[in-house]
């Protein structure tokens, strides 16, 4: 039993090396029966030839019984399946042709069964090997696709796995042993993977074969690999950034615009005197330069009513926070009622006004007051509510 095993091996080694020109050309032969995807119709193997291929790979033959797969063969055919899987994963154009072939078919005339109604010759039949062209044929298509179907199952698309078969043209044995022709029953695999094609699918001047970004947005600005640019460097890429010349290190919104954190319309980098108070105009630099107070008082009073405690603390609180910042106040009235009396009025108003804020604690030498009655309204006095706008406390800002 050894020896039969060591012979078989031996066979194994120098096949390769006795019929490599024949199996090779054979590989290429005209006569080829190839089934498309389908198994609808044949179509010539030479198509493969047609174009340029990046590398070519086959795989040790897969040897077949009756049964399927030979359990020698499993591990070739795990190595076919991860090798194709990984092609396909890294984006590769590819073709697998499943050629089968079968032992030498009986034709001639040393091998063909006796015919004889004799009872021996009968039994001898019984023993003597036979297979004919066309079982010949059909078995190394029924190899081919057995392997297919193992293929599909393992999740490889159909549509690059090609069928040939071969029958018994292309013997992988040299002597006449059983073991031997155990040898030519098997399925030779071939990947094909097509040299990669000059395509920019996201048409960003970079070519897919190279492209680490494939879906680009249009006309969008791109590195040598296809990757999205970010110009100025504030981590929003050019194609999503809407101020695409930001000074570097400045703090950016999601659309890449510098932040204006107090609102005062001067974005950050350029605003010297960030945390403005809402409702101050600005000056160029974001210092603020003049706000109104929302105060309200009695008519004909110069007594702040209750519900403006919250005003006067906000203006207190951002006066202790900016101590360089002095206050003029200055207090203006509607038009109902004598001029002089509504200047006394609005100048009462300004001190009423200085008095909460000091109580606030804010430095009565920060503050002045001062008074325009009726003279600078900023709605019409014909109406209620402009009336309304018109009675207010202004604050002017200065170093």
């Amino acid at each position: 039993m050894r020896k039969k095993i060591n012979n078989l091996y031996i066979k194994m080694m120098i096949l390769p090396l006795v019929l490599s020109s024949t199996l090779f050309s054979a590989t290429y032969d005209e006569t080829y029966s190839v089934l498309d995807s389908k198994g609808s119709h044949e179509k010539n193997v030479n198509t493969y030839m047609d174009g340029n291929f990046e590398e070519i790979i086959r795989f040790d033959d897969i040897l077949f019984t009756k049964n399927g797969v030979d359990k020698s063969s499993e591990k070739i055919v795990d190595k076919a399946i991860e090798k194709i899987k990984k092609y396909t994963r890294d984006g590769k154009v590819l073709n697998v042709t499943l050629i089968g072939h079968t032992d030498r078919a009986t034709n001639d005339m040393n091998e063909q069964t006796i015919d004889s109604d004799t009872y021996a010759n009968k039994i001898q039949n019984m023993f003597r090997y036979s297979l004919s062209e066309n079982n010949s044929t059909e078995i190394s298509k029924d190899y081919a696709n057995n392997l297919k179907k193992r293929l599909v199952d393992s999740d490889i698309s159909k549509d690059i796995l090609f069928v040939e078969n071969r029958g018994s043209k292309d013997l992988a044995y040299i002597g006449d042993e059983p073991e031997d022709r155990d040898l030519s029953n098997r399925v030779m695999v071939t990947l094909y993977i097509a040299e990669p094609v000059d395509i920019d699918s996201d048409r960003d001047g970079v070519f897919d074969n190279i492209d680490r970004c494939p879906n680009t947005p249009r006309l969008s600005k791109v590195d040598k690999y296809g990757c999205p640019i970010d110009s100025d460097g504030d981590g929003v890429l050019d194609y999503k950034d809407r101020c695409a010349k930001t000074p570097k290190g400045v703090k950016v919104d999601r659309n890449g615009c510098p932040v204006d954190s107090d609102g005062d319309g001067i974005v950050d980098y350029k605003d010297k005197c960030q945390g403005t108070e809402e409702g101050f105009s600005v000056d160029p630099n974001g210092c603020p330069l003049k706000s109104t107070l929302k105060l309200h008082f009695n008519p004909r009073s110069d007594q702040i009513q209750i519900g403006s405690n919250d005003e006067i603390k906000r203006f207190a609180k951002f006066m202790k926070e900016n101590k360089l910042y002095k206050a003029k106040i200055t207090g203006h009235t509607d038009s109902i009622g004598k001029a002089v009396t509504n200047m006394r009025l609005s100048q009462r108003r300004a001190k009423a006004t200085k008095i909460a804020l000091i109580a606030e604690g804010v430095e009565a030498s920060r503050l002045s007051t001062a008074g325009r009655g009726e003279l600078d309204p900023i709605e019409s006095n014909r109406l209620k509510a402009g009336r309304s706008a018109n009675r207010r406390i202004e604050v002017e800002l200065y170093y």
